[in-house]
């Protein structure tokens, strides 16, 4: 018999232990989550915070046995969230997570969305049968510091307050429906998150946000984009270049990821040039 209960801090190793073992096969991954056990388990803690692990994720145990897992990272201020799973070794326990989940989801979330491998088709099932309608079809690339290309020099510098609104702007015309607006995209600033840009005349052209993570030995290239007249002129692989040899800097930094439209060939050979290669093509689900 299947026990489904709320997650709890004592359920973190095992839940990670079970993403990491499902994601690394293309018929199970989900792309929110990652492969590497010790970052999943990290993001429980230091991520999902809007609401807590454990008042969003819901685990089924069978004879002491954890058997699935489902959940959501909520955003609150964009009323919307991002599903985790289901991640089940057997699917007849799917329907009752999904209940027990839907009982912990917030009022204030409207927008639900799912984001999985198109060779997933258990859950492409799934969520067609939730009434989730697909918005898109994305392509994950990667380039380790091995795989790399030779990258010349590029000039781009480090986003100063005086370009803020331009890059805000810029931001939200690019990336209209994203996990960050503009305004939250300067409040995430770090040491370890940074966002580039190239500019001319003092001019903006274009910029580039991108998050390191060297405690797990990855990075991410999250936004770039160029001013609609400036295309075509070599801004974005400027970008791209400079954003790549900023990264491989954290010696502890292993390879970067990225998420680019898959009918977006243009981009994806722009990537291409620096060396990233395609790894994981995935469906965009969303539902109201």
């Amino acid at each position: 018999m299947v026990s489904i209960r709320t997650m709890t801090n004592s359920d973190i190793d095992e839940v990670s232990m079970l993403i990491s073992e499902l994601n690394m096969n293309e018929e199970s991954y989900i792309g929110y989550c990652g492969t590497e056990v010790q970052e999943i388990a990290n993001s429980f803690v230091e991520d999902i915070t809007d609401v807590p692990y454990t008042e969003s994720f819901v685990v089924a145990y069978e004879e002491g046995e954890l058997v699935g897992v489902l959940g959501f990272d909520a955003s609150l201020e964009n009323n919307s969230a991002e599903i985790w799973g289901p991640f089940v070794k057997e699917t007849e326990w799917v329907n009752q997570l999904w209940a027990e989940m839907e009982k912990l989801l917030p009022p204030e979330i409207h927008n639900l969305s799912m984001f999985t491998s198109n060779q997933n088709r258990r859950l492409l099932s799934f969520a067609k049968e939730l009434g989730f309608v697909k918005q898109s079809e994305q392509t994950i690339l990667t380039v380790s510091r091995e795989d790399r290309h030779q990258i010349k020099g590029e000039p781009i510098v480090e986003l100063t307050e005086e370009y803020f609104s331009e890059i805000k702007q810029l931001h939200n015309k690019a990336f209209p429906e994203t996990y960050y607006n503009g305004q939250q995209l300067i409040e995430c600033l770090s040491p370890n998150r940074k966002v580039f840009i190239v500019k001319k005349s003092n001019q903006l052209k274009g910029y580039i946000y991108v998050e390191a993570e060297p405690a797990f030995g990855e990075a991410s290239i999250e936004y770039m984009a160029v001013i609609d007249s400036e295309r075509g002129k070599g801004f974005g692989k400027q970008l791209v270049n400079g954003a790549v040899q900023w990264i491989f800097t954290y010696e502890d930094i292993a390879f970067i990821t990225l998420c680019v439209d898959a009918a977006n060939e243009t981009a994806i050979k722009l990537y291409k040039t620096v060396g990233f290669e395609r790894r994981h093509d995935l469906v965009f689900f969303t539902k109201e």
